[in-house]
């Protein structure tokens, strides 16, 4: 299953140094796409189709926030309709997106508008960020996995299994909750809102959670006050992930991969001892990022799984060469696809690298000189081990580093950038995957680290 770079005249893709897109394996992925015109100029308020700005009031300083983030809105879905469209996709074929969201005051915004662009929205995470980075880069960027109409060898057209407003659990936004391409199934993110009660209230203790959900309580106001809402918040989503599994014929052990998005990391671990709680035996990969803003009304988290359905596909883990350092593989296949953890710079005693002597001797001196040029000297250390990492997984998988589809890297600094195309190609110089980058309090998983960087590759079968 070769990968093809989409490549655009006018590309709409933020990072212009990478594809607008690649294909693979009945597959589309599409870079970050920002709210601009690929000019970089915006798009007028009034060049806007009557549909997207009929909630505006006809003020000009009420309207000027509202209608500037309308039309960064628009633009956004529109670039990534033209990336999809270059792609043989469409936005009715996305598996999964996710929003980057300078302000998430402005939400409704975004949603209003991506309600009219996708009348059955994609599952998908909203996350408050310091900055979407990137060309053109403002109020939003969004980027996203989706089925490849025209590939003879693809898994299947995008099926609805939840859509957004199912009875007993209702979404907390528009998007469907749960999509399939054949035997691969994409949740959305999920938040600890209880959306089937009156006035959605939010989890927020152990009172908020079944007997079967307090197992970390101690009885003891100070401590339960502090990880009392982190677990609860991790057990109550999961549970629900579970029951949405459940209604598809599926359990917690067809999840494959699992993104969390915490607003504070200092809940790190409280939250994983509860995520082994419900993956004992068999754990999905599993990437942790620190984001500015999670959910809304109080969210310390959001869980965002892929399932395989069993018996269907090749599903193997892939174990790390260094100490572990959370539940889970490096890597994990589920058919076509190897979803790696989210990889932090970790060195060869599993911590975070925090300077050039801990590199390949052949690459100490690069690194060295790269310190100098990044917001912190421990940045260029970092990236190069988490490369290696990616190297390491890809080499237990048997896959080519050319392989590698999608990358998203998450920096605390977008300045960072500038150490980040020399080590990359100093490890994987083949590769050239679609691209995004997010600017965020807390790359994660712990405060030490400065980046982590989420891949997903190709496997030829």
């Amino acid at each position: 299953m070769p990968l093809s770079r989409v490549e655009i005249e006018e590309s709409p893709s933020a990072w212009p140094a990478y594809p607008a897109a690649v294909r693979g394996g009945g597959f589309v992925f599409v870079s970050g796409v920002r709210g601009a015109k690929p000019d970089g100029s915006a798009t007028p308020v009034e060049d806007l189709p009557t549909k997207f700005t009929e909630h505006l009031q006809g003020y000009s300083l009420v309207d000027s926030m509202e209608g500037e983030a309308t039309a960064e809105a628009w633009t956004a879905h529109d670039n990534m309709g033209k990336a999809l469209a270059a792609s043989g996709s469409r936005q009715d074929q996305i598996l999964r997106q996710r929003m980057w969201q300078r302000d998430k005051r402005l939400f409704p915004v975004l949603e209003r508008v991506r309600k009219l662009w996708q009348p059955e929205a994609a599952p998908s995470s909203g996350l408050g960020v310091r900055s979407v980075g990137g060309r053109n880069g403002n109020w939003y960027g969004i980027e996203c996995i989706a089925v490849d109409l025209e590939d003879p060898n693809r898994l299947g057209s995008r099926q609805v299994l939840t859509p957004a407003e199912h009875a007993a659990n209702p979404s907390a936004s528009i998007y469907s909750q749960m999509v399939a391409s054949g035997p691969l199934v994409f949740l959305a993110g999920h938040i600890p809102i209880r959306t089937a009660e009156p006035g959605k209230p939010v989890v927020g203790s152990y009172d908020d959670v079944p007997k079967e959900g307090r197992f970390l309580a101690t009885g003891r106001s100070h401590p339960d006050a502090r990880d009392g809402p982190i677990a609860a918040q991790t057990w109550f989503v999961y549970n629900e992930i579970r029951r949405a599994l459940e209604g598809d014929g599926m359990r917690m052990e067809d999840i494959v991969h699992v993104r969390i998005y915490l607003s504070d990391l200092r809940d790190l671990a409280a939250f994983h001892r509860v995520h082994r709680h419900f993956f004992e035996t068999d754990p999905p990969a599993l990437c942790i990022v620190g984001f500015d803003e999670v959910g809304h009304k109080g969210c310390r988290i959001e869980i965002e799984p892929t399932a395989l359905k069993r018996g269907s596909l090749r599903r193997e883990s892939f174990e790390w060469r260094c100490p572990a350092p959370f539940a889970g593989p490096a890597a994990l296949r589920a058919g076509p696809l190897l979803f790696l953890a989210g990889m932090p710079g970790i060195d060869a005693t599993g911590r975070i690298a925090m300077d050039s002597g801990s590199v390949a001797p052949e690459h100490a001196g690069k690194i060295a000189s790269l310190e100098k040029t990044c917001s912190s000297p421990c940045v260029p250390s970092q990236i190069w081990w988490a490369w290696r990492r990616i190297y390491e997984a890809c080499e237990s998988a048997c896959v080519e580093v050319s392989q590698i589809a999608k990358t998203v890297v998450y920096l605390r600094d977008e300045s960072d950038l500038i150490a980040y195309e020399p080590i990359r190609t100093l490890i994987a110089p083949d590769s050239a995957p679609a691209f995004d980058c997010v600017v965020v309090a807390n790359p994660g998983p712990v405060d030490e680290a400065a980046v982590q960087i989420d891949a997903t590759v190709l496997i030829d079968s």
